[in-house]
């Protein structure tokens, strides 16, 4: 309301309560009460407008390893808040202004420091010889990286593919034909969910001790997708295991997957699960294929044939069990061949 019209509104409500007998209360504290109510919308508008970008500090500082890291943060339009992010740069980002590099994005676990892949040594060590660009971003204590339908505030989904990505790419020297995304366990979920959301963006996806079965179980999830009886549409679409099936289902090849759970973990029962859930996908191809092989009679030329169609269709998969359990000192030495695994993923030709 502007002010002349508050003001015409005040006088005509003074008018009415002295016709009543009433005392009328002074046009200046009317008007003081008006501009402070004015104020208070501007405020609470402002809370959900992204601050220029001169606004948003940024702290940079060089590792041990020679890696500069970058930590600020990203406007979520979806979100309507800042999200905290970090940017690890291989050692000589500097000095090669017109190299690109491919990408890790890197995912944290429930109630994890967001920066925790970030903080590991041992994968900053990796990047001299493995040069790419490290990114992670704060996914907040417990949302699975998933699009809330009970809580507008948490759009994982939407802040990655549309909102973080595009900064990233917008900030940094991407190669963008060269991505991959791991996680471990809420990340390593919400790992396989982005693959399995945009598979073709990506090269390759991995994760540690990765909560995979998250979803089909509906203690974490209902928070986020609300009961499942009256939402199992939206946890159709967040559940790994079904979305692999349909995907095969379709003849869609998947990027390449890399597994490795501690032996002590007490996700090793799901990600078990999960590897022989992927045995027997492969198995299912096998089966659809027979039919194209069983007139061949020579047996190198029907192996050969063979090989071929599941080379089209397979799911390219690597499970790794070793002693160890849910926490830092199993991920951080795991986090090299989770690098090493995606820099041969990254060395391979594009898949047209």
């Amino acid at each position: 309301m502007g002010l002349s019209v508050a003001w015409a509104v005040t006088c005509m409500l003074a008018v009415a309560a002295a016709d009543d007998g009433a005392t009328a209360p002074a046009p200046a504290a009317a008007v003081a009460a008006e501009s402070e109510k004015a104020a208070s919308e501007k405020k609470e508008e402002a809370k959900t407008m992204a601050p220029a970008p001169d606004e948003d500090a940024k702290t940079v500082e060089t590792s041990p390893e020679g890696c500069r890291i970058e930590k600020f943060t990203v406007w979520s339009p979806s979100m309507k808040r800042r999200i905290q992010a970090v940017v690890v740069l291989p050692p000589g980002y500097d000095d090669k202004a017109a190299t690109t590099y491919p990408i890790l994005y890197t995912l944290h676990g429930a109630h994890a420091p967001y920066a925790t892949w970030s903080d590991m040594s041992m994968l900053r060590r990796a990047l001299k010889h493995m040069p790419m660009i490290v990114t992670c971003f704060n996914g907040d204590d417990a949302s699975m990286y998933l699009d809330s339908t009970t809580t507008p505030t948490s759009q994982f989904t939407t802040f990655f593919f549309d909102e973080f990505v595009p900064h990233i790419d917008a900030h940094y020297r991407v190669d963008t034909g060269r991505r991959g995304v791991t996680g471990f366990s809420m990340g390593g979920f919400g790992a396989m969910h982005y693959m399995l959301t945009r598979p073709e963006m990506f090269r390759s996806v991995s994760g540690l001790s990765s909560a995979y079965g998250a979803v089909r179980g509906t203690l974490m999830a209902s928070k986020w997708l609300g009961p499942k009886e009256e939402n199992q549409e939206a946890y159709d679409r967040c559940d790994i295991f079904k979305r692999i099936a349909d995907y095969v289902a379709a003849g869609r090849k998947l990027p390449p997957i890399y597994q490795h759970c501690g032996t002590e973990d007490f996700l090793i029962g799901a990600n078990r699960e999960f590897r022989d859930f992927l045995v027997n996908q492969n198995a299912r191809i096998r089966d659809e294929l027979k039919p194209q092989v069983d007139a061949i009679t020579d047996a190198r030329q029907k192996r050969a044939k063979t090989a071929e169609l599941m080379a089209a269709r397979q799911i390219d998969f690597t499970f790794v069990e070793s002693p160890g359990a849910h926490n830092w000192d199993f991920w951080h030495p795991a986090s090299v061949a989770v690098v090493e695994f995606h820099w041969r993923s990254f060395q391979q030709p594009a898949k047209r």
